[in-house]
């Protein structure tokens, strides 16, 4: 008669295992596999302590035999299977481990452990979505549901859906207010959501409470950096650096620090660094090298490492890239990035339509209609076939251009200046993660108001000050005629101030602390005046002072 294992005899040892006691367990397991050979549950605490040691294939033959008895109640039959899952996962079986971990939610649907696996083969699968609801089952379930919202959190995280993951590492921290790695989650994803000063106080928190790590204080850094505390965010990098030595993405992030502030040779020196070890942030150091080389001029190098941002962004297509050789068979244009990069690159057309017939196929391709100097029977309607493609920004590269590029006017509107008409544009993108440095609070431009004998209009939508003018700004066409009438206009860095560049109309630049490469050393448009912030200067204050500056130029002008 075959036996049955009604009981568990191995809680005792179990115990042990789970208090890391490993060499007790084990000896408690093979004297009840002594007494009773084949024993499953001593056969499955076998399999623990071999996954424990990395030993996953013996791990799978051990759970595979105590399976193959009877009289095992529902409930140990699911731990089993919870064993055989991860070990089959570990092997790279994830479809074998679904399955199994399958069976022990059907066998134990309340046991969040079951739950919590099941998640794990779901996401090695990459079925994100069913292995966040299995998570989100799990933490419902468990008594102590951290762990697993943790994990629910980072999947949120990696998968963009930062708000989510801040409301998961919320619930954490709720729970467990002084862990320190659970307020170092926390902060991160508050910092993926733009929500700065409070990840800047989080991570802080999570600093004094033990988690002062490289890891969390990337995060601190960036948050500095992007709430325009440079030197604070500097230091702060550099610590994390020396915590982390091999670490590429610290490395990329004070790097990036170092060129805000302007040292430039210790930066490219940090880059290239990073670039001769393999680290999975070479592309981003060479990425951000290529800005140095640009901003400097050195367009050589510069152009053939601001390629790497195609990786970076991971750019494909099933279409060839074009190498830039002559023809007639057509060649796509694409776009990619900001409108202020695409209006900023539009002036390679010119030299691109000689060698291929173009379909432009970029969201500011309307401007080209505006380029005088532009072959316009070269240019063909956006749809139809075409032999290969490139992308605007590409162009330099791939014509091989190492000059420094025309600074003159490349696009023209019949829209002549307006004495005293001035244009303004106070922000960019708010989603990008920078913006609070880069755009400028609107209370700041009130002292605007003082100037005398000029009329402001706003070159951008959403919420205006009631003293300034409001134009129609629905398509590029319609902000470049705008501009067009503008005798001068006032901008921070965007697309705005690139149509103005292009058109040749007078640009005050309203330019952050370092400032982007297209505005270092290498002129890219004609009549551009820059305003800055005194360095060091909190974001706001910076700002009041360089609106100061520009009302008493616009007042010593003579319009």
């Amino acid at each position: 008669m075959m036996p049955l294992f009604s009981a568990d005899p191995t809680e005792a040892a179990f115990t042990r295992f789970r208090a890391g006691d490993l060499a007790g367990a084990e000896e408690d397991f093979r004297n009840i596999l002594t007494r009773e050979p084949g024993q499953p549950d001593a056969l499955h605490g076998m399999a623990c302590l071999a996954r424990a040691r990395g030993l996953d294939a013996m791990a799978i033959a051990l759970v595979g035999r105590a399976l193959q008895k009877n009289g095992i109640s529902p409930d140990r039959k699911a731990r089993m299977h919870i064993t055989l899952g991860l070990a089959l996962i570990a092997q790279g079986h994830a479809e074998a481990g679904r399955a199994a971990l399958s069976v022990a939610v059907i066998l134990q649907p309340s046991d969040p452990r079951a739950h919590a696996a099941l998640g794990e083969a779901f996401e090695r699968l990459g079925r994100r979505d069913e292995a966040r609801a299995a998570l989100e089952k799990a933490a419902v379930l468990s008594v102590d549901d951290s762990f697993v919202r943790t994990r629910l959190g980072g999947l949120f995280l990696e998968d963009g859906l930062s708000g989510q993951a801040v409301g998961q590492f919320r619930k954490v921290v709720n729970r467990r207010p002084q862990d320190g790695g659970a307020l170092a989650n926390l902060g991160a994803a508050l910092f993926a959501c733009n929500a700065f000063d409070e990840a800047a106080t989080v991570l802080s928190q999570a600093c004094e409470r033990g988690a002062r790590t490289a890891e969390t204080l990337n995060s601190l850094g960036l948050v500095e950096m992007a709430l325009g505390d440079l030197r604070a965010a500097c230091a702060t990098l550099r610590e994390a650096l020396q915590l982390r030595p091999s670490d590429g993405r610290i490395a990329n992030s004070l790097g990036t620090v170092l060129m805000e502030i302007g040292r430039l040779e210790e930066a490219e020196a940090l880059f290239g660094a990073i670039m001769m070890r393999e680290s999975g942030e070479e592309e981003r150091a060479r990425f951000n090298r290529a800005t140095i080389l640009l901003g400097q001029g050195r367009f050589a190098e510069g152009w053939r490492d601001f390629e790497s941002r195609r990786s970076l962004l991971r750019l494909v297509s099933d279409v060839p890239q074009w190498d830039g050789s002559a023809g007639e068979e057509p060649v796509a244009v694409v776009g990619e990035q900001g409108l202020g990069d695409e209006v900023q690159f539009l002036r390679f057309l010119t030299e691109a339509a000689k060698r291929r017939p173009l379909r432009l196929r970029f969201r500011a391709a309307a401007l080209a209609d505006l380029m005088p100097e532009l072959d316009q029977g070269r240019i063909l309607p956006a749809d139809g076939p075409v032999a290969a493609e490139v992308s605007l920004l590409s162009l330099p590269a791939v014509l091989g251009m190492e000059d420094v590029p025309s600074p003159k006017p490349y696009l023209l509107v019949p829209e002549k200046p307006e004495l005293g008409r001035i244009g303004v544009c106070w922000s960019g993108n708010p989603s990008y993660r920078f913006d609070r440095r880069r755009s400028v609070p609107v209370e700041c431009l009130e002292v605007l108001r003082q100037v005398s004998g000029v009329r402001f209009v706003a070159l951008q939508r959403g919420d205006v000050p009631d003293w300034m003018e409001r134009v129609p700004l629905e398509t590029p066409v319609d902000l470049a005629r705008e501009v067009g009438r503008c005798a001068l206009v006032i901008s921070v860095d965007t697309l705005v101030a690139h149509v103005v560049g292009a058109l040749g109309r007078p640009l005050w630049l309203l330019n952050r602390e370092g400032g982007d490469w297209r505005w270092k050393d290498v002129d890219w448009y004609e009549d551009v005046r820059q305003f800055r912030p005194p360095s060091g200067e909190a974001v706001a204050a910076g700002w009041e002072a360089v609106l100061r500056d520009v009302a008493e130029a616009l007042s010593s002008r003579v319009w």
